[in-house]
Parts: C-alpha cells; structure tokens; sequence
C-alpha cells in the first residue's frame, strides 16, 4: 500500500512544524522566560550527554593541573555547541516544513535542496536560487528569516548576563581565605571568631548570605553556569560553600548564645540552593558515600574544643554533635554528591602568596 504523495508532505510538513515549535519553545523558556520545563528539551539533554562523554575522558586524566586545564573550556565552549544543536533543529524542521511545500516552490525537489533553502533563510544569507513561489511561502521565508534573527539576538544577549553571573560568583571566592595553604571550616572559623567575638563572622555570614541568594537566582535561571568553574585549581565554588555552611553549622550547634540570625539565614540559604540543584533536571546527582558517625564525631570533638579555647560559651557536647548532626544532614550528602558529579577536588586553596616576613594570623593577635 503505498499512500499519495501530498499525503506524504503533509505529514512531514506537520513533523517540521512540530520540531520547530518544540525547539523554539526549548530555545525561549532557557534564555527569556528561565523556567523549568519537565517535557522535552534539547538543552536538558544536551548538557546530560555531552558532560556525561567529556567526565568520562576528565577521568582518565591522573594529574589533577591537567585535569583541571581540560575541564575549564567545557562550561563557555558548550554553548556554541548549544546554539549549534538549536540551529541545526530549526533548519532541519524548517527544512521538512519546505519539503512538504515543494509543490509551492521553485528548486526543492530533494531533502537537501528544502534544507539548504532553510539554512539560507534561516541564516538571512538569500542567493536567491531558490525562490518562495505564492504569498503564503513567501510569508513562511519571512517568518523563517526572522526566527533566525531573534535567535542570534537571544543567545547574543544571554552572554553577558552568565557571564556577569558567573564574575559575581567568583569574585566572592575570592575572598575565602584563612590565611593558610588550605582554608577548611576550623580554620575559617579561628581567624573569625578567634578571641570569642563572634561579630566579624557574622558580617561574613551576612555577605555569604547575600552570595547564596544570587548564585540561587542565576544558577536556577542558568543552570549551565553549574558547569562554568574557576579557572584557577582548588577553588570550586561548591566547596567553598560546603566550607562556610560547616562554619555557620558550628555556630549553630555548638554555641549556647540565644542570636544567630546570620547563620540561620545562611545556612537557610544555602540549604535552598542545593535542593535547587539537586532538583534540576540539567544534574543527575549520584548517592553519597556512607559516612561514618564515630568519623564524625572526633572531627566534631576538634571543632569543640576549639570553641572552647576560643572563650564561647558551649552546649554540652552529646547535645551539639546531635544538633551538628542534624543539621549536617541536610546538605552533606548533596555537596559530596555535586562535587563528585563536577570533577570539583575536596579541597579549596586561596592560590595567594603567603606573606614574606612570616606574619601569620596568630602572630597579629598576639602583637594586638
């Protein structure tokens, strides 16, 4: 049984439809409108795949430097291949659109003719060898041409945006320094809080607040900014947070003082930007490693008698590892599992100079 060519067009004419509408809906919801969308996407399942094959290779690379080195490109150069894959969708439906109207132009008598007449209008270069023959094709190659135009436009005006996102997160890692080789929660916590005042870390909380609320807004928005990493070795914006959270976690669990807003609000914060991470289709997060509680526990009795050292006043300790305990629940499973998931080492290194004559945070407490 063989069915009658206009049948035939008509229905590729309705597929090319279909794949335009899809793709350019796909295209405005990721740059304009920012909203999650569950049904198909090709930028979902383009990030999924390509960061899926280019880990797999980052694997293999032993030497971390270099690792690092070939994985710095992957967040700016994938969005060329993004708007290609957009491109190259709405060409190809455009191109089954014009196929199924062959009868109604002049020249497309093959797949590669209606897609070539599609690439040229899409793109507004026009030879001119293949012309729109009636006022309803006409129409068709104006709509085309200004999709084309609106595309470029969209993707155009995305880049400053990430990229402004993306200097704004950085900037504040910048600043996460314990005036060590390498900052850890303890040793945030002593420069801070050193000497019992807890004031100067809770303005640092208050800005790390305010950093976690915008990494929240473009990070949502934009979720391949997950993908756009420091180009400097050991200094993962998600370790960076995993370092400051612990700290407030400390505060919070340890110290027997009725305010701490600025810690609650940070760890509020931070814990609502990873369940949004976690919770986006973009990452597929992998189960956690079992941690040990007895682990736990003695890292949590070095933190304590920290505190105590420090001159603030302390829970009981069964009662804050309990507290510390159900606090670190909410958000260590999803920072190991981000990190493993970004390639991102357990560790942050400020990569700054220490200072030459040996002046070290300790010493300047004791000069004061």
């Amino acid at each position: 049984m063989t069915f009658p060519v206009r049948v035939v067009h008509m229905v590729v004419g309705i597929l090319g439809i279909v794949l335009v509408v899809g793709t350019f809906r796909d295209l405005v919801s990721t740059v304009i409108t920012t909203q999650r969308d569950r049904r198909w996407s090709a930028a979902r399942r383009y990030y999924q795949v390509t960061w899926r094959w280019y880990a797999r290779a980052a694997r293999r690379i032993d030497d971390p430097q270099r690792r690092e080195r070939y994985l710095v490109p992957y967040g700016p150069v994938s969005l060329i291949g993004l708007l290609a894959i957009w491109v190259a969708l709405l060409m190809c439906g455009w191109g089954l659109i014009w196929w199924g109207l062959q009868n109604h132009m002049e020249g497309i008598d093959n797949p590669v003719s209606a897609v070539y007449f599609s690439g040229v209008t899409f793109l507004t270069i026009g030879y001119g060898d293949i012309v729109a023959q009636g006022g309803g094709s006409r129409i068709l190659a104006v709509v085309e041409g200004l999709m084309g135009v609106l595309t470029t436009a969209m993707v155009i005006g995305l880049l400053p945006t990430l990229f402004a996102a993306y200097m704004r997160r950085e900037s504040k890692l910048l600043t996460l320094d314990d005036l060590s080789d390498q900052v850890t929660p303890l040793g945030y916590l002593r420069r801070y809080a050193d000497g019992g005042n807890l004031a100067p870390l809770h303005a640092e909380f208050k800005g790390w607040d305010d950093w976690c609320a915008d990494v929240y807004d473009s990070h949502t928005a934009y979720p391949m900014l997950l993908w756009f990493r420091s180009r400097q070795a050991g200094r993962s914006w998600s370790v960076g947070l995993g370092i400051v959270l612990e700290t407030a976690t400390y505060i919070l669990a340890a110290v027997d003082e009725p305010k701490h807003h600025e810690a609650q609000s940070l760890y509020r914060r931070a814990v609502m930007l990873l369940d949004a991470v976690r919770g986006h289709e973009h990452v597929r997060l992998p189960a956690p490693p079992e941690f040990p509680r007895e682990v736990a526990r003695e890292q949590f009795r070095t933190v304590y008698d920290a505190l105590v050292e420090f001159g603030l006043p302390v829970r009981p300790f069964e009662e804050a590892f309990e507290r510390e305990h159900a606090l670190r629940s909410d958000y260590v499973p999803v920072l190991y599992a981000l990190s493993e998931v970004l390639l991102a080492p357990i560790e942050f290194r400020p990569n700054v100079r220490p200072i030459p004559i040996g002046f070290t945070a300790t010493a300047a407490g004791d000069e004061e």
